[in-house]
């Protein structure tokens, strides 16, 4: 009986799709597009971010916890950029609310471009 309550309350949930999660490669000279889930949504950075700005006041709810930033939007139109900077470094997000695109976390990660190349020493 347990079983059989518990078969029929997993039904109903809704499955998680591989679209929920995106990794994304966040260059500074480049602006990232960031589809906002209505339910909210978070950017998860290597690091914590200094300071957040957003660039058209009343249109996200932004909060920090640690190196991750949770979005929710204030109307289902919602649009503004945000700028990010973490480590000395500036990055651009141009959020846009969506019901069908919306992502549940985006990690951040460098851009392979910014990152210092090493030279191997001796051959």
């Amino acid at each position: 009986m347990i079983t059989s309550l518990i078969f029929l309350f997993l039904s109903f949930i809704a499955p998680v799709w591989a679209n929920s999660v995106k990794t994304v490669r966040l260059c500074e000279k480049g602006v990232l597009t960031a589809y906002v889930s209505p339910r909210g949504t978070v950017l998860d950075f290597p690091t914590e971010p200094e300071k957040v700005v957003l660039g058209s006041k009343n249109t996200f709810s932004i909060e920090y916890i640690r190196s991750d930033l949770t979005i929710s939007p204030l109307s289902l139109q919602a649009r503004s950029n945000l700028f990010v900077y973490v480590q000395g470094r500036r990055f651009v997000i141009d959020l846009i609310t969506s019901q069908a695109n919306g992502a549940a976390t985006y990690y951040i990660r460098d851009c392979v471009e910014d990152r210092v190349k090493v030279k191997k020493s001796g051959k």
